[in-house]
C-alpha cells in the first residue's frame, strides 16, 4: 500500500472513531447495524482496511449521518 494511501486511511478512521464516540455507539453496536464484525470496526478505525463503497454507506447509516460526513477531511488529493 502505498504511504499516502496509508495515511488517508488513518484519517478516515479517526473521523469514524470520533463520530462513534460522539454518538455514543460501541464497537459492537456500530458493527450490529452494520453487518460487518466488530474486528471490521477495530481495523477500519486503526486505517489498516481498504473498505468499499458499500461499507461506506452501511457505516454512514448505522451512525445516522451523511456519508459526506465521513469524508468531510482534508485528504490532501493533489498528491
Amino acid at each position: 500500500m502505498k504511504k499516502l494511501d496509508a495515511k488517508r486511511q488513518i484519517l478516515f478512521g479517526k473521523n469514524l472513531l470520533r463520530i462513534r464516540n460522539e454518538k455514543g455507539l460501541s464497537q459492537d453496536e456500530v458493527a450490529a447495524r452494520c453487518r460487518v464484525t466488530k474486528g471490521s470496526i477495530s481495523v477500519i478505525e486503526n486505517g489498516g482496511r481498504n473498505f468499499s463503497f458499500t461499507t461506506l454507506l452501511a457505516l454512514a447509516k448505522a451512525l445516522e449521518v451523511h456519508p459526506k460526513e465521513l469524508l468531510d477531511l482534508d485528504f490532501d488529493l493533489n498528491q
